[in-house]
């Protein structure tokens, strides 16, 4: 697969968003603290929402319908299971190292779990950043578009949240107000 076409692009994103649900599920799991494990689980269902996305996309452009706004693209029904998705075409040759379940269930594995999605985060944003500029469809770089701003927002929270733990050495005191949704 040529990964610089607009299915390769899509490709890569699918693995990276399956990915990425996978290690938000699992960080939830291992995070030691509830405010954590809903961070990482909201995390975990945005991620399913733009495979979601991209899946939809893909369909679309190989059956040669061209690319979905995205409002089509989030309406389109079918039957996803992120964490073992059934994907089109072939992995990427460079995936994203896993992160593994043996990390302790500490303060200190939750910030290493916030550092790996911040890496995680950077390159998502870094792909659908470059295939907007790229992109000669309006609908292409709508969705392109969309993902940026989604990978952005994801590495401010996490950037965010790691700065607090660090500083603070727990997660939000019961006065602080979390700056996540979940």
């Amino acid at each position: 697969m040529d990964w610089n076409t607009p299915l390769g692009v899509l490709r890569r994103g699918m693995s990276l968003e399956r990915d990425g649900y996978r290690f938000y599920m699992l960080a939830a799991e291992r995070a030691s603290d509830e405010r954590g494990r809903r961070m990482f689980r909201d995390l975990a269902l945005q991620e399913e929402s733009h495979l979601r996305l991209l899946l939809a996309e893909y369909r679309s452009l190989e059956a040669g319908q061209g690319w979905l706004t995205y409002e089509t693209a989030m309406k389109a029904d079918f039957p996803l299971d992120p964490a073992n998705p059934d994907l089109p075409g072939e992995e990427p040759p460079d995936p994203l190292p896993v992160f593994t379940s043996d990390r302790p269930i500490s303060l200190e594995g939750d910030i290493a779990a916030l550092e790996f999605g911040l890496e995680t985060e950077r390159l998502s944003r870094e792909l659908y950043a470059q295939a907007a500029e790229e992109a000669s469809d309006p609908r292409a770089a709508e969705a392109y578009q969309f993902l940026t701003r989604q990978e952005e927002a994801h590495y401010r929270l996490l950037q965010d949240t790691h700065e607090y733990l660090t500083q603070n050495k727990t997660w939000w005191d019961p006065f602080q107000k979390p700056f996540f949704t979940g």
